[in-house]
């Protein structure tokens, strides 16, 4: 059907006005929703096809689609009757221009048989009015000096990604249709080694406990300061990038990108500690500072699949915004943040709101990179308190248990050595050692594990090979 040639009154229009007629074709909403109040089936379509009123251009088109939504939510049959009586409920149907504009919305179509093909041109529009929107505040807002033109690419970036995610609805496959290709994933599966179908860890136990780092998932890495947390996350990022060739990002909220390359680099070289290198105690003086140079040169040949971001405060919506470009530019294959208590989160409100929302926020991140995500996280001073090893349990994440909740896999970190412990359990000494307590693992079974660390330097190895 053609773009009609009227447009709405201004009282009608929704708060997205762009100027071009093209963006928007009344008639073909009107004959969606018609074939909505005919047809049962119809209605399940149309609100898995497009979950937001805001497809619709019109306001009067909206107040119907959302009068249908809230029928079919409610277990109730939506048709003519009961939509203009729903509407009366809203307050909307006199704005809407009363019963006699529901009842024409039935006369707009013939038939529904290319109803899916329809709601996707109607997708196609709102698109297109969401990225003049987001072109147009961008413009407006750069011309006011008050503005920080980095939260402003960000709320473009928040626009887009919400865009995107609408536009990505997928119907629903068979059992039979799916059929091949999770057997084409087995197959693959049973010919890694050690069962490993994710990003390698850098640990054998662990990469057997989990398969590796797997794809979209949301692992949180939690612990009481000193027993190594962004230690363990520069030993993933460099197992991921030099080892393997994965592009890694790794937002460091806490620490600056100087100080990250130092431990890069304690880590690359043997014989060196952070200390060494933070303090310059190098005895040789610039010739020494040349050996060093020439012994981390993997950091300078590899380097570019690392990403350091050590932006103070960062928000939610920036690191989005900022992975987007990344993805952009070269797929990601994990991103890392320490740690997101020092995070900003998208909901204005307590702490535990905004955690709440940062936590969503990163699972939504991993499944729009397709990528897994590690965020550090701080356990209470609960842990503290409590007696004998001093063992960290779930209910000591900070703040909220929707970290338990949007989680795939939970680690806590643990060094007995810090409680002046001298043994595990099982007689293993803990002297430059950590264990690693998988406490929620989603897809796969919960284990501890034992590896050696060398902290000074950032080391972490498979306990029989240290």
């Amino acid at each position: 059907m053609p773009a009609t040639s009227k447009t709405l009154p201004a009282s009608a229009l929704p708060a997205e006005q762009p100027n071009s007629e093209a963006l928007h074709d009344l008639a073909l909403e009107a004959a969606v929703l018609g074939a909505a109040l005919l047809e049962m089936p119809v209605q399940r379509t149309l609100l898995t096809t497009l979950p937001d009123e805001q497809v619709f251009f019109s306001f009067a088109h909206q107040q119907v689609y959302l009068a249908i939504r809230d029928l079919t939510q409610a277990g109730l049959h939506a048709d003519l009757l009961t939509v203009v009586q729903q509407l009366r409920t809203r307050g909307t149907l006199r704005r809407v221009g009363g019963p006699a504009f529901v009842v024409g919305l039935t006369q707009k179509i013939n038939s529904a048989a290319h109803f899916e093909t329809h709601c996707r041109i109607l997708q196609q529009h709102h698109a297109r009015r969401v990225v003049i929107r987001a072109g147009t505040e961008l413009a407006a807002y750069a011309h006011d000096p008050s503005r920080d033109p980095l939260e402003l690419l960000s709320t473009a970036q928040s626009h887009l990604t919400g865009l995107h995610r609408a536009l990505e609805t997928r119907p629903g496959q068979t059992a039979a249709a799916a059929f091949d290709t999770t057997f084409e994933h087995l197959a693959q599966a049973v010919q890694q080694p050690g069962g490993l179908t994710g990003i390698p860890t850098g640990l054998a136990q662990l990469d057997g406990l989990t398969g590796g780092w797997q794809p979209s998932d949301l692992i949180i890495l939690a612990a009481r300061p000193a027993m190594g947390k962004t230690a363990a996350l520069l030993h993933f990022a460099r197992t991921a990038a030099l080892d393997h060739g994965y592009p890694t990002a790794i937002f460091s909220l806490e620490m600056p990108t100087l100080q990250l390359m130092q431990r890069l680099i304690a880590s690359e070289v043997p014989g060196y500690s952070n200390s060494d290198l933070r303090r310059g105690h190098l005895p040789g003086g610039l010739a020494q500072v040349a050996h060093v140079q020439t012994q981390a040169q993997r950091l300078r040949t590899h380097g570019h699949l690392l990403h350091l971001d050590d932006t103070p405060g960062l928000s939610l919506q920036q690191l989005r915004a900022k992975c987007a470009r990344l993805h952009a530019q070269q797929p990601l294959g994990l991103v890392l943040v320490d740690y997101l208590q020092l995070m900003r989160g998208d909901t204005r409100g307590n702490r535990e709101q905004e955690i709440s929302s940062i936590s969503r926020g990163l699972k939504q991140l991993a499944k729009e990179l397709n990528a897994p995500v590690i965020a550090l996280s701080q356990l209470s001073r609960d842990v503290e308190k409590r007696g004998g090893e001093k063992r960290p349990i779930l209910s000591d994440l900070r703040e909220s248990g929707s970290l338990e909740q949007d989680a795939d896999c939970i680690i806590f970190l643990w060094r007995g050595e810090y409680y002046n412990i001298a043994e595990y359990q099982d007689g293993t000494p803990t002297r430059d050692t950590v264990l690693f307590d998988v406490a929620k693992h989603r897809n796969g079974p919960t284990d501890e594990l034992i590896a050696g660390c060398i902290l000074r330097r950032g080391l972490f190895k498979d306990l029989l090979s240290t």
